[in-house]
């Protein structure tokens, strides 16, 4: 309702430049095209849907202002050639859009006690008069603040007032003190935040007063040291109840406000290292239990926390390699089972071939199986040199000091080539080794 009260107001309240554009200032179906051209139709998240409304918004506020500003100008010419009635009526329209338009609520007024009076040269001089009257009086009870609101109204609907101007900067001098006085005793009573601002409203009077910015740089400082104080003591109870990430947010928040704080810098660091020792000590746990992701995990969590990042890549380094070895080490073990398991199955399929072949051999001569398989048999050229090549494997892995892989080698030679007087002896030697002998 108000955006079309505000273009009906725009397109038809300006009688004199109605259709006049305000410089600098975009239409908004200009604005809206300017920004589907850099890129509307992109916008999915809502994020840059919330930030493209809110540029509308600020948009839109500027161009109202401009546009209230010229409206009232208008109202104010009405005024002056003494129209009260166009007047009141654009006043009127403006706070319909800006309840907060303090000028037009001043014209507003100006124009209804005006309105209809016969004399409106000799009325309008009586309404000025009677409110200088007003301001003086508030000034002479010591209603600064009313006094000088007052007296601003009658420069403002009587620019060419000399006496109001006098009385208005005379005031302004005065409500200056009034502000800087009141503000002092606020900071007297430690109320910074009130002093402060009336510290402020001293300075937009007399924006260059030095004693004024001095009093708002200390005050600034008092209450950035404040701030940073209560973050400094909301973190130390986070770190009395262990809540470390809680601290360490707290003492950058502390931080933040007043960087060059000692304590607060000294005890991040402290929380830091914590944190840090916290999340190294866990992974070491989880290595040590062989789960290397994780370990690796919990050491890129410190990293946030650390002053020492050579330290943690070199832990989530060696944990790789680990990794790594470990599965080439499974891997292998695989491979050699599958090996032996080959070499048993070989080994049983030849132990049943001759026990066939003495079957045989033992019904064809009318002997016993027991009697034809005491008799040493041959080994054949295939297996002995089967079981010679099983002799180097081994002899390898015993030079590397890798008893086990060594011993199983030779077994399989030995399987092979019973009589393999080489593999016999190094069976005995591991033997040796391994049950702690020389």
């Amino acid at each position: 309702m108000r955006d079309i009260l505000f273009l009906t107001l725009i397109a038809a309240a300006l009688p004199c430049a109605a259709q006049q554009r305000v410089p600098g200032v975009k239409s908004e179906e200009s604005l809206f095209l300017d920004l589907q051209k850099t890129g509307l139709g992109s916008l999915t998240e809502f994020e840059e849907k919330k930030k493209f409304l809110e540029t509308v918004r600020l948009e839109k506020q500027k161009i109202q202002e401009k546009m209230l500003d010229n409206i009232y100008e208008n109202a104010f010419d009405y005024y002056r050639q003494g129209n009260y009635e166009d007047a009141k009526d654009l006043a009127a329209k403006i706070l319909a859009i800006d309840p907060n338009y303090q000028d037009a609520q001043m014209l507003l007024e100006a124009s209804n006690q005006l309105r209809g009076s016969l004399r409106p040269v000799m009325s309008e001089r009586l309404m000025i008069e009677d409110r200088f009257k007003t301001a003086l009086s508030y000034y002479n009870e010591g209603r600064i603040i009313e006094a000088h609101k007052k007296m601003e109204e009658v420069v403002k609907l009587s620019p060419n007032n000399i006496k109001a101007k006098y009385w208005l900067a005379r005031m302004k001098d005065d409500l200056k003190d009034y502000y800087f006085q009141k503000a002092s005793d606020e900071y007297a009573s430690r109320d910074l935040k009130s002093s402060l601002d009336d510290f402020y409203s001293a300075l937009l009077i007399k924006p260059r007063d030095a004693a004024t910015i001095d009093w708002i740089t200390r005050i600034e400082e008092e209450l950035r040291q404040q701030k940073a104080n209560d973050k400094l003591k909301e973190a130390l109870e986070f770190y009395a109840r262990g809540r470390l990430k809680d601290a360490y947010e707290g003492l950058q928040r502390a931080l933040e406000i007043q960087p060059g704080d000692p304590k607060a810098g000294k005890l991040l660091a402290e929380v830091k290292s914590e944190i840090e020792n916290g999340y190294i000590n866990s992974g070491k746990k989880l290595y040590g239990a062989r789960r290397y992701t994780d370990a690796i995990g919990e050491w890129d969590k410190a990293k946030p926390y650390t002053s020492n990042m050579n330290y943690l890549n070199r832990l989530i380094s060696r944990a790789r390699e680990q990794m790594k070895r470990e599965s080439d080490d499974k891997k292998r073990r695989a491979e050699e089972a599958a090996r032996r398991a080959k070499a048993e199955e070989e080994a049983r399929r030849k132990e049943e071939e001759d026990r066939r072949k003495a079957e045989e051999e033992a019904k064809r001569k009318g002997m016993t199986v027991e009697e034809v398989v005491k008799k040493p048999a041959g080994v054949s050229e295939e297996n002995r040199l089967a079981s010679q090549q099983h002799y180097l494997e081994g002899l390898k892995y015993f030079q590397n000091s890798n008893y086990e892989k060594a011993r199983d080698e030779w077994t399989i030679a030995r399987q092979l080539d019973p009589g393999n007087a080489d593999t016999a002896a190094g069976l005995k030697r591991i033997e040796q080794i391994l049950s702690g002998g020389q």
